[in-house]
């Protein structure tokens, strides 16, 4: 049997703790970036290996995405790798903290946080995160979001778990669709 190479914890945290670190990358993405130099982007102030593969979620995707934390739904977790280093002149070394799994739904987020699109409410009408009032950004805002921790300086080991997260399902076909 494979081997335990990488051990993960789990911590259930809320959405509004990844809006607060977007909030804290978006008043100085040029201080995120020299922290991060070797970051290709990032996805909701997490920084993105070069490795890893673009953005590539359609808007739809990303609407069904949002949906799914307004109703409520399990998101499953995102991983980021807690192991950091500091480099020379005060930035991190490569892979530091880095988010290994959880990408396109991170982007999704941080897409429609910043009003990129809009989502439709319970009436069909389509309302960006703008227009959304005080009490429903806080119930959006309190929804649950597991993050899964990894730490790790082995980029080998670290792309395995990268691979294995994002190689590891089946795409459905549309004639699979469980509702209309």
């Amino acid at each position: 049997m494979p081997q335990k190479q990488l051990d993960a914890s789990l911590q259930m945290f809320q959405v509004d703790m990844l809006a607060t670190n977007l909030e804290a990358y978006s008043v100085d993405p040029a201080r995120a970036r020299a922290k991060y130099p070797w970051a290709t982007r990032f996805a909701m102030g997490h920084p993105l290996a070069p490795w890893q593969r673009p953005a590539v979620w359609t808007e739809e995707q990303q609407v069904r995405f949002i949906t799914s934390i307004w109703m409520g739904s399990d998101l499953g977790s995102y991983l980021v790798n807690g192991w950091y280093e500091f480099a020379e002149g005060g930035a991190y070394e490569l892979n530091s903290e880095v988010l290994l799994d959880g990408q396109q739904r991170l982007t999704a987020l941080e897409g429609y946080l910043l009003g990129k699109f809009g989502v439709p409410d319970a009436d069909g009408c389509v309302r960006y995160w703008s227009e959304v009032g005080d009490k429903e950004r806080k119930r959006f805002l309190g929804m649950p979001f597991a993050q899964a921790r990894v730490h790790s300086s082995d980029e080998a080991a670290l792309r395995k778990v990268y691979d294995l997260r994002a190689f590891g399902g089946t795409p459905h076909s549309e004639d699979q669709r469980a509702s209309t």
